[in-house]
């Protein structure tokens, strides 16, 4: 059982509310091609599991649809080796050795070895760089990050192209939210997360601007969101947070970008719904211009556990 799944009723009526659970990311699977974007997530995924005591599983996928039909098992099996000490020249780099850990590396897709891995090892966190391809290479080859986002069950951190090499420790945490079904549970590890870190906590909406013109008092309807975003926090959040609420209008990555830099953030927090078998193709999607654009990790929580 997903130790941040249930809600609780507040005291005040059968509104549901966060838990108080404790985050403990155990076990982290993190994807790793050997590219940089791959090696900066290797780092971020080491401070994690010194934090959190966790088992680390990097996962490396050599594709077999890289090598034609007269691919002799000596070649392949000489392809796997070197994929094998590439990774153990990865993890030593990366400091990793002291952590408790298990390389995995295997003929694969990558996304499917991702998947298989969390769920063969019931991972608490899922870890991927992202190169941030849009326009028609994203068409063409998708994205395995944002693809992984949508497929593993457990939150996924993504490392975007724009995050600093060394990552900073987290102190701020920006949790973006539609405000529809499924809120709960990002809202819930954007909480404990800052909770764990004493990070600041700054909780956002971004309507569409088309309110304005139907709302003949615009500000009143901003005043309900903020109560509605208030309503996912804990009780006893001010015990140890200031969180802040913004509800902002306009562009909903431009602007959830633009707060995360006003703010430093040192996360954002989003929600993930499944999509059509091609979401992660489009390069015009809101998560993948968040992931294209942020300045630090982007962690994708699904609303619903199935």
């Amino acid at each position: 059982m997903d130790p941040l799944h249930e809600t609780a009723a507040s005291s005040a009526g059968d509104e549901p509310r966060l838990g108080t659970s404790k985050v403990n990311f155990r076990k982290i699977v993190i994807g790793i091609d050997f590219s940089g974007p791959a090696v900066t997530a290797l780092n971020a995924d080491v401070s994690l599991a010194d934090q959190f005591r966790s088992t680390l599983f990097p996962v490396h996928a050599v594709p077999l649809v890289l090598y034609g039909p007269g691919a002799t098992p000596e070649l392949l099996e000489s392809d796997l080796s070197g994929a094998r000490a590439h990774m153990d020249t990865v993890i030593s780099k990366a400091n990793i050795r002291p952590i408790r850990h298990h390389a995995i590396v295997e003929f694969a897709e990558p996304t499917e070895l991702i998947e298989r891995t969390a769920q063969v090892h019931g991972a608490d966190l899922v870890v991927v760089g992202s190169h941030g391809a849009h326009g028609l290479e994203k068409l063409a080859f998708g994205s395995v990050a944002e693809s992984v986002l949508r497929r593993v069950l457990c939150p996924v951190l993504v490392i975007g192209p724009r995050c600093h090499e060394n990552l900073a420790p987290i102190q701020s945490i920006v949790f973006a939210t539609d405000l529809e079904i499924g809120a709960f549970r990002p809202a819930q590890f954007a909480s404990s997360i800052a909770e764990e870190m004493n990070a600041r906590l700054t909780l956002m909406h971004v309507r569409g601007p088309e309110i304005e013109e139907v709302e003949t008092f615009p500000e009143d309807v901003d005043v309900r969101l903020a109560r509605t975003l208030r309503q996912l926090l804990p009780p006893d959040a001010e015990l140890w947070c200031q969180p802040k609420v913004r509800v902002e209008a306009g562009n909903a990555s431009e602007e959830i970008l633009r707060v995360a830099h006003s703010e430093a953030a040192s996360l954002i927090v989003v929600g993930v719904r499944e999509k059509s078998p091609l979401a992660d193709h489009a390069p015009w999607s809101t998560l993948s211009q968040i992931i294209r654009g942020a300045e630090c990790p982007v962690l994708g929580v699904r609303g619903h556990l199935i």
